[in-house]
């Protein structure tokens, strides 16, 4: 079984206050925006061994992230990311670079990479560590103080319980460690999140309230994630229920709903050519809006199982009926077949039946 699958985590506290935990939950939300954009396929766990960690499935491997805010506009040193606090039952925690080395030494290779990601720059020391390994090249080679300088840094961490594999994960950890400035400013980061997250649906012919919808879903879902604590040992498929978010099939349900909703300037169009008043048209529409962006909550359920149910029937109605039209026959069977597989429900909004027969009318015609 996956070592990472059975370890305690070092911590399930969260963030330690309100600001830094709302700046992790914006850049973990960026970050998916960034693997959407890139069609990639991983999984991101939100305050799991690291304030962040993505699994790739494609090659079983975890990149664990450290999100890091300072107030004060200085440089991160070598030194301030080795730092140690005490903790108040005694004794020294591990520093952030020391929290780092031990994903390499906990996980082995199930750990492909780690980073650093802060609000703040880095100065010439961390940089220079830094264009080294991005250029592909070793630092023990291309510049053996700054490396042992490090490695003394990180040693004196492990004084008590030295590894005695250490040099070997040190090697990994100096090489597979990397530290970025997040664009995310600590006065602006919930707005320069959202427009991130409007420009990615901006050619996508999704309404507004609908991309703030779905916007404000993954904001939630984030942050409960992030707050969940769990159990260890743990199946993935658990892991995912209770601290993942799958990229791809967020992805997947994004695109394939708008390629099935239509362009609503088209289907506007559309309904302008069936007989239907101007107020009829926009109530349609604006029950339309409202079921896309409950179509695209990944966690409302049974709302999908309802509409499954609800096109089967109008598809079938289109398949049988002589006079293919909305009328009072349509919504009776829908009422019957949600009934009978118990989910007739209150709350349904009394226009989605006509919204869903409009959509698979204008798909059938296009």
């Amino acid at each position: 079984m996956s070592i990472v699958l059975t370890v305690e985590q070092r911590e399930q506290a969260g963030s330690d206050s309100y600001n830094r935990f709302e700046y992790q939950v914006h850049w973990i939300v960026c970050h998916i925006i960034g693997k959407l954009q890139d069609d990639a396929e991983c999984i991101v766990f939100c305050e799991f061994h690291d304030d962040m960690a993505e699994f790739s499935p494609d090659n079983q491997q975890y990149q664990f992230y450290q999100i890091k805010t300072k107030e004060d506009p200085s440089d991160w040193t070598i030194a301030e990311m080795s730092k140690r606090e005490k903790k108040k039952s005694g004794g020294y925690k591990k520093s952030f670079l020391g929290f780092v080395f031990y994903n390499y030494l906990t996980f082995s290779t199930e750990c492909s990479h780690c980073h650093f990601v802060s609000n703040n720059d880095f100065d010439k020391e961390v940089l220079s560590w830094q264009a080294v390994i991005e250029d592909g090249k070793k630092l023990q080679v291309e510049d053996i103080t700054l490396y042992q300088k490090i490695k003394d840094r990180i040693k004196d961490e492990f004084t008590n319980d030295m590894p005695s594999n250490f040099d070997s994960v040190f090697d990994a950890f100096i090489q597979n460690t990397f530290v970025h400035k997040s664009d995310l400013q600590l006065a602006a980061y919930e707005n320069q999140t959202k427009g991130e997250f409007f420009n990615h649906l901006a050619d996508k012919n999704i309404p507004t309230n609908t991309a703030n919808f779905i916007f404000q879903q993954l904001l939630n879902d984030v942050r409960k994630k992030s707050k969940e604590k769990i159990k260890v040992p743990i199946s993935m498929k658990r892991l995912v229920e209770k601290k993942g978010i799958d990229v791809a099939q967020i992805g997947r349900k994004i695109d394939g709903n708008i390629k099935n909703s239509g362009n609503y300037d088209e289907f506007y169009q559309y309904l302008l050519n069936q007989s239907l008043t101007k107020k009829n048209i926009r109530r349609i529409e604006a029950a339309k809006t409202l079921h896309d962006a409950r179509w695209l909550d990944v966690n409302d359920v049974k709302y999908q199982e309802i509409v499954v149910v609800l096109r089967q029937v109008i598809s079938t109605y289109f398949e049988t009926s002589d006079t293919v039209g909305f009328d009072d026959e349509l919504k009776r069977l829908c009422s019957q077949e949600l009934k009978k597989n118990n989910l007739l429900s209150e709350s349904l909004d009394k226009s989605l039946v006509e919204v869903l027969y409009y959509e698979q009318k204008y798909s059938r015609n296009n």
